[in-house]
């Protein structure tokens, strides 16, 4: 009787890894279940409700419609009488980590099903499925920030969002680079590129990558902000009270109320058709390069460094060469997030004590990561799966499983991508935020605080900081002059930092901070 169950069971399996209908379905839709908070859908939108009576009857912003319900998702009706879990709780009574643990495995087994057949249809030559040539035009990226109360780069990001996007060219050349508006936002005339043949396309993309026709490599970058508050009533400022949820899971450092917190922005931010790209930070980061700048590195997978110099009228890299040396062609699919796992030289005993070992009887061992830093950049498909992984495990919540696991943050999101299934062909282990943590500190507590950068602003800085392959920064907890921030980033101004001083190596201090690490 039980072979007679295991070979059910198995058949089951494999009736679900060759199902093309339920695959596409489990990655194209996206319910009100899915916030990988399943059952707390109707507690915000009440507390939505409430606090948009409470605002002095201000306008919601766009970010705060409900998501369409998915009313062919199976797992509605056994997720109707799940008891709601509180904002402010850090348990589920519905979870159960025996049967997350079974379920997972059972999604592990699917995979592994499914890239072996993709695989030997692949070699075959049959594979049907490459991505076609598509026009997509705008690069939207949600700025997804965790904060107490305080938010004192307020001014800064204003001046990024506003001043630093809009339209922009990608060169196909190998030495070229994006072609970037001046400070008055006149678009660089690129009609000479057509004259060589620049641009053309061989509208032959790899699967999950997009490429552009030759006459569609023009892009246009903007961005938005979406803020989650720990205490959001004592915001001063107006305009960001409008950047806020309407909701608080109140978390405190070290806490998986703060994983919840970040599904709850992922969640907000995909509410905007726009929005294809995620990033994740905190109240002390800050961006180090333009939006177009981000745009064109995250597209394309490649680093950019600060320095320049000024040739032929036009901006270029010192090295002539701004690209990592693959095949220039944007991949919209891309995530990025720094991580490692078990068997990773990285992976200290600290990580496995509590990481591993504390998230053993929950998920399998091969599919736990941890990213450092845990402030990771999203696509906007991957976004989607990870708050779709409720209903892939039949309404069960991920996140109850990481409460008692260190900097939970760190390890959620990179073990969710992994169980996505994605992590091997569209995820990139480079870190786009930079953080840094004083290696030389006696115990893991005290290097638990990424080095704070207040008073060391300068060039020298974010030219190491771009080298490295990043695009933000973090952390700064006091508010930068705004008018040094553009000289350095927007339009590269040698010799100059916040302490007045040129080209010398800094002291970098490390001390405490109040935000969630």
């Amino acid at each position: 009787m039980s072979k007679n169950n295991s070979f059910h069971s198995l058949l089951s399996v494999f009736q679900d890894a060759t199902s093309s209908s339920s695959h596409q379905r489990v990655e194209s839709t996206l319910s009100t279940k899915r916030n990988g908070v399943v059952g707390d859908q109707n507690r915000i939108a009440e507390a939505s409700s409430q606090n948009r009576s409470a605002s002095s009857q201000r306008t919601p912003p766009h970010h705060h419609r409900p998501l369409p319900t998915d009313t062919s998702s199976s797992s509605s009706n056994s997720n109707a009488h799940k008891p709601i879990v509180e904002p402010t709780s850090t348990k589920d009574p519905s979870f159960s980590a025996s049967l997350l643990k079974e379920r997972i495995e059972r999604i592990l087994r699917i995979q592994q099903i499914r890239k072996s057949t993709t695989t030997t249809i692949s070699n075959n030559g049959n594979n049907s499925s490459s991505s076609s040539v598509v026009a997509k035009k705008s690069f939207h990226v949600a700025i997804c920030a965790t904060i107490v109360d305080e938010f004192p780069h307020e001014a800064l990001w204003k001046q990024w969002i506003k001043e630093t996007g809009g339209e922009f060219i990608i060169d196909d050349d190998n030495k070229g680079r994006a072609a970037m508006t001046n400070s008055n936002n006149n678009v660089t005339d690129n009609n000479k590129r057509s004259e060589d043949g620049g641009g053309k396309c061989d509208g032959k993309a790899a699967l999950g990558e997009v490429s552009f026709e030759c006459e569609s490599n023009g892009l246009i970058a903007s961005a938005e902000l979406y803020v989650h508050a720990k205490n959001p009533e004592r915001i001063g400022s107006e305009w960001l009270r409008s950047k806020t949820l309407p909701i608080t899971h109140k978390p405190n450092w070290n806490d998986v109320r703060i994983v919840r917190a970040m599904l709850s922005l992922l969640e907000a931010s995909l509410r905007d058709e726009r929005t294809t790209h995620v990033l994740f930070c905190t109240e002390s980061c800050i961006p180090v390069a333009t939006l177009k700048e981000v745009a064109r590195s995250v597209l394309l997978d490649e680093v950019c460094h600060w320095e320049e110099e000024e040739e032929m009228g036009e901006r270029r890299q010192e090295d002539g060469n701004c690209s990592s040396g693959k095949r220039r062609r944007l991949n919209w699919n891309r995530s990025y997030v720094d991580c490692y796992g078990r068997n990773s030289s990285r992976c200290t005993r600290f990580d496995e004590h509590n990481c591993w070992d504390i998230l053993r009887d929950s998920i399998p061992g091969d599919a736990i990561n941890k990213a450092l830093p845990g402030w990771c950049f999203l696509s906007r498909k991957h976004a989607h799966l990870i708050l779709n992984i409720p209903s892939q495990l039949g309404g069960l919540n991920l996140w109850p499983a990481f409460e008692r696991v260190w900097a939970p943050e760190e390890v959620y999101f990179p073990t969710a991508l992994s169980l996505c299934g994605h992590m091997d062909d569209e995820v990139s282990r480079r870190a786009l935020t930079h953080s840094q943590w004083d290696e030389r500190s006696s115990n893991q507590k005290d290097r638990a605080h990424p080095i704070i950068y207040d008073g060391f602003f300068g060039n020298e800085l974010v030219s190491r900081v771009r080298r490295d392959g990043c695009l933000f920064l973090r952390k700064m907890k006091r508010p930068l002059d705004v008018s040094l921030w553009e000289s350095i980033v927007v339009r590269h101004t040698r010799g100059q930092d916040s302490m007045g001083t040129t080209n010398r190596e800094h002291e970098l201090r490390r001390g405490e901070d109040r935000e969630m690490s």
